[in-house]
């Protein structure tokens, strides 16, 4: 029998008060959190994803997913220009956005007692593709609303040892 794909919520938490904090402070957005759930198959397509590695104590990746409108929306915000199309500035903006939320994240977990590392964030730009994370590590799926449209946050850690 397979043990069942658990997640610690301590690892969780963090990640969500993260985007509200960043949304709020650096694009004067914000966010609600929507509904968490366990990734499975089919889920919505996106436009432009952040993706940034963990280590330390535990293992995977932290996954920022916006529509291709959203994400164009919030770079604006956050850089203080307008954008009609994923440039060049959109892709850095999410790649930077990714880089805030995962060391915010890292900073709320240290004060929890955990020990983490975050890699350099890596972009990914397309037309509906889905993100797919390992089968045999938990995916917690953080969809969020806000003024600019929809987007969501996956957590995908496995505790080592």
């Amino acid at each position: 029998m397979n043990a069942p794909r658990t997640i610690n919520v301590d690892y969780i938490n963090p990640f969500i008060e993260a985007v509200i904090n960043t949304f709020q402070t650096m694009a004067s957005v914000t966010p609600a959190r929507d509904k968490v759930f366990l990734k499975g198959e089919g889920e919505e397509g996106y436009g432009v994803s952040g993706i940034i590695g963990l280590g330390g104590e535990a293992t995977g990746a932290v996954v920022l997913n916006f529509p291709e409108a959203v994400a164009i929306a919030v770079v604006g915000k956050f850089v203080g220009e307008d954008f009609s199309s994923i440039t060049s500035s959109v892709v850095d903006g999410v790649g930077e956005l990714t880089n805030i939320i995962a060391g915010d994240a890292k900073n709320r977990l240290t004060q929890k007692g955990y020990k983490f590392d975050i890699g350099l964030p890596k972009i990914v730009t397309g037309r509906n593709y889905i993100t797919a994370q390992s089968k045999s590590v938990p995916c917690i799926v953080i969809s969020f609303t806000s003024e600019l449209g929809k987007f969501c946050v996956e957590v995908s850690l496995k505790k080592n040892g």
